[in-house]
């Protein structure tokens, strides 16, 4: 049997399985909660071109979500910043008493009635089918490809001397990259050139969020940035064209956040970038990876610095993929709490890859408590 038909076996075993399965969803709770970022680690105040919504995302809620099935078992997930409470409810209505097997794992948004909350109740039927069948969830993705996996650390906008202090922070704690943001009109050389001579052992990713309004507004500061050993991410709207002639000018590595399959199936064809920031639920995610790994681009896992069990449940996708190389910007440990009962882990740069059942983590109730709001 080559690997190839071994894994699709495994993968149809567990399909099977997990249809026949009478285990029932009796009730599903939710918690919404805020964790503010700890103190100094996003931007500096003071910076005179603030992008003010770098230093106000982590008053944003989230919902932690717990799955309880007939077994006993419970799967847990998390929602992104910024959904609507309405979304969780309506998919927990429609999800309670209904029976496992019954859920379309074919689907992006398993069946639900409100796709924004999905990806979230994704994770916590991966996490209690994974638990019911007594493997990882990487497992239930394709199987495991990665034992460990490669992760930055993060800032936002930042003075000079705050970002030499964080660059210093992320050499102490074993880190080989740093990303950090950057906007139109910041002194971006003169940051990148202080913060590398200051931690030469480190690699850099400067997401500027499309800022730049078009190719020759962001050749004369990619010119200088040569020679840095730094990958540059959306510096411009996302049109492949101004891509082309950003990478046909210039030997820095840029990275992509495609906007859709379409867009990274044709950033593939014409060769108009050199890394991906993919994204979506673990399913979607690992998808897109196989697709960037025929295409010979790597990638990493974006997100918007999340908490905990959204980090693990990254964590189980990169995982289940060949591609994802680059290090994900999963930040959970610069939060007051991830709210993991075993603290989120990063030695070396990588978290490695659970081998208990499910995501592997659990929650932490005192912090859950402490971060619940109304």
């Amino acid at each position: 049997m080559t690997r190839r038909s071994a894994v699709g076996a495994v993968a149809g075993a567990f399909t099977a399985a997990w249809a026949q399965s009478r285990l029932r969803i009796e009730k599903v709770d939710h918690h919404k909660v805020v964790v503010p970022m700890k103190k100094g680690t996003a931007v500096s105040l003071d910076y005179p071109n603030l992008d003010r919504r770098l230093a106000e995302f982590d008053r944003y809620p989230k919902f932690i979500l717990e799955i309880h099935a007939s077994n006993g078992m419970t799967g847990i997930g998390e929602t992104a910043r910024q959904v609507p409470e309405e979304s969780v409810r309506a998919n927990a209505a429609h999800l309670r008493g209904r029976g496992l097997g019954d859920i379309d794992l074919g689907r992006e948004s398993l069946g639900l009635p409100d796709p924004r909350t999905a990806d979230a109740f994704e994770m916590a039927i991966y996490d209690l089918m994974g638990k019911t069948l007594g493997v990882p969830v990487c497992d239930l993705l394709g199987g495991r490809k990665q034992d460990k996996v490669a992760v930055s650390y993060w800032t936002g906008q930042r003075t000079i001397p705050d970002l030499l202090m964080v660059g210093r922070r992320a050499v102490e704690l074993g880190f080989k990259n740093l990303k950090f943001k950057g906007r139109f009109g910041d002194p971006i050389v003169d940051q990148l050139d202080a913060v590398a001579k200051e931690c030469p052992g480190l690699s850099f990713i400067i997401d500027f969020n499309s800022s730049y309004p078009d190719p020759g507004s962001f050749l004369p500061v990619a010119h200088r940035m040569q020679g840095y050993n730094v990958t540059i991410e959306d510096p411009v709207p996302k049109r492949l064209d101004w891509f082309h002639q950003l990478r046909d000018r210039l030997t820095i590595p840029f990275a992509l956040t495609p906007s859709g399959p379409q867009q990274m199936f044709e950033a593939i064809r014409t060769g108009a970038v050199d890394v991906f920031n993919l994204g979506g639920d673990m399913r979607t995610f690992a998808r897109m990876c196989h697709t960037a790994e025929l295409g010979g681009i790597p990638a990493w896992h974006g997100s918007g610095a999340e908490l905990g069990v959204r980090d693990m449940s990254f964590v189980h996708a990169a995982a289940a993929t060949r591609a994802c190389t680059i290090p994900s910007d999963t930040i959970c440990f610069l939060r007051e709490s991830d709210l993991l009962a075993q603290p989120f882990r990063v030695k070396d740069g990588f978290v490695d890859v659970p081998r208990s059942p499910g995501l592997g983590v659990d929650l932490d109730r005192d912090a859950l408590k402490r971060f619940t709001v109304a």
